[in-house]
């Protein structure tokens, strides 16, 4: 039985040697697909930021083209010469001055009719409890 015995452990070994030399060929490749993921995420990174500074270069760009685009047609479109354009824009703000100013007194005299009117309401009520008798409570006659 010795030599069946140590051919079961001859067995038992080289399946174990088998074992180990699997788990550190599969160790050895998870290591390497790590290196590997790192490396293409850091590549992914490179490329978005290019793409994200290209795409701010781009949309400012195009923010002062449309500005220059805009204020040419302006220029060009509009029947008015300046120091004309300049007074009308000047009378239209202080139109809209004056009638946010008249909304404005508007509102507070409003607003201090109605506080008048409720410190009168409440006055009246004050008042009127003031006068009243007191009220008889059941509960408190002997």
């Amino acid at each position: 039985m010795t030599v069946e015995n140590d051919a079961i452990a001859e067995v038992a070994r080289r399946f174990a040697e088998s074992i180990h030399a699997e788990r550190a060929a599969t160790l050895e490749a998870l290591a390497s697909e790590r290196e590997a993921a790192q490396r293409l995420l850091a590549a992914l990174r490179r490329e978005h930021e290019r793409q994200t500074a290209s795409a701010t270069g781009a949309f400012i760009a195009g923010l002062l083209i449309g500005a220059a685009v805009g204020v040419a047609a302006v220029a060009l479109l509009n029947p008015r010469s300046g120091r004309d354009l300049r007074q009308t824009l000047a009378a239209r703000a202080s139109v809209t001055r004056q009638s946010f100013a008249e909304r404005l007194r508007t509102a507070i005299a409003a607003g201090q009719r109605a506080a008048a009117e409720r410190e009168q309401e409440l006055w009246r009520e004050y008042r009127k409890r003031i006068n009243e008798p007191p009220s008889s409570d059941p509960s408190t006659t002997p």
